[in-house]
């Protein structure tokens, strides 16, 4: 054996000094120079990547608010708009529809001749537009000067003092030939600065006449706003003022505006040096350290290795009793520790697994209550959108059933409830549903007084009647959706029927064969949601019966075990 420890302390000392030392020197100098190239070759990339990316950022923004003033320019009638609240409401949806599109916090203002305005989703005249009644110019006068183009100029905010200067976009709406009205666009600076921000780069934004809208660094800039000259023809690397920078810039719009990047890298030297310092110092201390302490390491380590080998021949041979105990506060004590642990838990795994296991299914069971339809929240809350201005009685009774049905969704306290609790938000979804659908959904509830307190779990009714609207309505121009409670040979069938347009022999094998399966493969997930919650709750017993015919419509029978409160 000690022949054997000799050996391996021979070996740790080849190891540690041709292995281990020699390699280190090379390697950290290797990496040190193409840190240094990479260093280099990455300010300049992340610079032109940059640069491309506000570049392209700015003009897709400007282009994209052109091109969709100039098409609503082109379907805008005045005098309809100011007659018909019907042309106004459909205006205001294609513009809200736009603008939600673009992710931006975009103004915008439809004005007749006169300067009146017609449409906007501000309360009060910018200023531009203030000014325009008084005297025709800044980007009104523009637009009057080339009518048929959309035009787009940065103007004062007044909010800033006057300082800040937000990006308008104009259009006039032409009328046989003549100026009938306007539309505008307006981005505050801010939406372009929000996005253009980051530690790689500053940016600023001249026009052709060197002032400067647009930039996130006042530094750039001189006090009128103007882009200080000597950055104006700058690129590549440029010192100035004890700082140096490297300057890439791209014209855009067709030379209206011009884009810089401007990296600072005057930090690029001195942070080499100091690394390189430290990894001499590093390297130095890390092989003083190698060379006395190889001895004294090789002789503890053979010793420790051995016990680790006993221990995990023992393991091998199905010995589970034996302990290590090695106290030397490094990693040889974390695998002691760890070993014993190991032991110990193995008995502890087989003892908690059946707990485990129900946890998973609850874990599941949760997962699968909170799965909740974003589109119907979206269509919801769009109803809303417009029935605020159409109806607003109706819409404060959609905003109390959709609260209701949402905080009756997400309370985790119980997964099962009565039926009497259910139906009543099943009827707040079906109140929702039917605002939107008006006369063309009606539903019926039979639930008898007896079953009321009959225990379901939560929401098992609610995505059946999603799919029977989804579904239902493709051919069919009137829906309806019964909804009736009975007990069938000793079990709670709930029925869900809807005189809708009938499922396809070939879909409706699908959806069985889904039904009969432990995994989803389609695309109806919400059927087997409930059957997944179903059998997880109560077994295999229970679960989803589908029926479908161009005579009696579909019906989907929910079987339940009968539980009372």
């Amino acid at each position: 054996m000690s022949r054997k420890e000799n050996h391996l302390k021979d070996e740790l000392r080849r190891t540690f000094t041709i292995y281990a030392l020699i390699p280190t020197f090379i390697i950290a100098s290797f990496i040190f120079i193409l840190a240094f190239v990479y260093w280099n070759t990455n300010v300049l990339e992340k610079n032109q990547s940059k640069l491309a990316f506000a570049s392209k950022l700015i003009s897709t923004t400007i282009s994209g608010h052109m091109e969709k003033a100039s098409e609503i320019a082109a379907l805008s009638d005045i005098d309809g708009l100011r007659d018909s609240k019907a042309a106004r409401t459909e205006m205001y949806e294609n513009l809200y529809q736009y603008i939600n599109s673009t992710g931006l916090q975009t103004e915008f203002y439809l004005y007749d001749q006169q300067m009146a305005r017609l449409i906007s989703n501000q309360t009060q005249d910018p200023e531009f537009v203030q000014t325009a009644k008084i005297a025709d110019w800044g980007i009104i006068g523009q637009i009057k000067k080339k009518p048929t183009l959309p035009t787009f100029a940065f103007v004062n905010s007044v909010s800033n003092c006057g300082l800040e200067r937000n990006l308008v976009i104009g259009k006039a709406i032409l009328e046989k030939g003549k100026i009938a009205g306007y539309i505008f666009f307006v981005l505050p600076k801010e939406q372009f600065l929000s996005m253009l921000i980051n530690p790689y780069a500053d940016f600023v934004v001249k026009d052709r006449y060197d002032y400067a809208p647009i930039y996130t660094d006042g530094f750039f800039c001189d006090t009128l706003n103007k882009m200080k000259p000597e950055f104006i023809n700058a690129d590549g690397f440029f010192p100035f003022a004890d700082r140096k920078y490297y300057i890439s810039k791209a014209e855009i719009l067709n030379g209206d505006l011009t884009v810089y990047a401007l990296t600072s890298v005057g930090g690029i030297v001195s942070q080499l040096t100091n690394s390189l310092l430290m990894l001499i110092g590093i390297l130095i201390i890390l092989s003083i350290s190698i060379v006395i302490s190889v001895k004294k390491q090789a002789e503890q380590k053979t010793k420790m290795i051995d016990q680790l080998v006993e221990a995990f021949s023992a393991v091998k041979e199905g010995n589970l009793d034996m302990r290590l105990a090695i106290n030397t506060n490094n990693e040889f004590q974390i695998i002691s520790e760890s070993y014993n642990m190991m032991l110990c838990s193995l008995k502890e795994l087989m003892q908690t697994n059946h707990e485990e296991a129900r946890a998973t299914v609850i874990s599941e069971i949760k997962q699968l209550e909170s799965q909740f339809n974003p589109h119907f929240l979206f269509n919801t809350l769009e109803n809303i959108k417009f029935m605020i201005k159409l109806d607003p009685t109706a819409a404060n009774k959609m905003i109390v059933a959709l609260s209701n049905l949402l905080r009756y969704s997400i309370n985790n306290n119980c997964s099962e409830v009565t039926i009497q609790e259910d139906m009543a938000y099943t009827q707040n979804y079906l109140d929702i549903q039917k605002y939107r659908f008006g006369q063309r959904l009606n539903y019926i509830l039979q639930i008898p007084a007896e079953l009321n307190n009959c225990i379901i779990p939560k929401l098992i009714i609610q995505p059946i009647i999603e799919n029977a609207i989804k579904y239902g309505f493709r051919d069919c121009q009137y829906l309806r959706v019964e909804i009736e409670a009975c007990i069938i040979e000793n079990q709670l069938v709930i029925s869900i029927n809807n005189n809708g347009t009938e499922i396809d022999e070939q879909s409706l094998n699908e959806i069985r064969t889904m039904l009969a399966a432990n995994a989803n493969c389609s695309q109806h997930s919400g059927l087997y949601n409930v059957k997944r919650r179903i059998q997880l709750m109560y077994g295999d017993a229970y679960g989803l019966e589908i029926m479908s015919s161009r005579q009696d419509g579909t019906t989907v029978k929910i079987v339940l075990p009968i539980r009372k409160q």
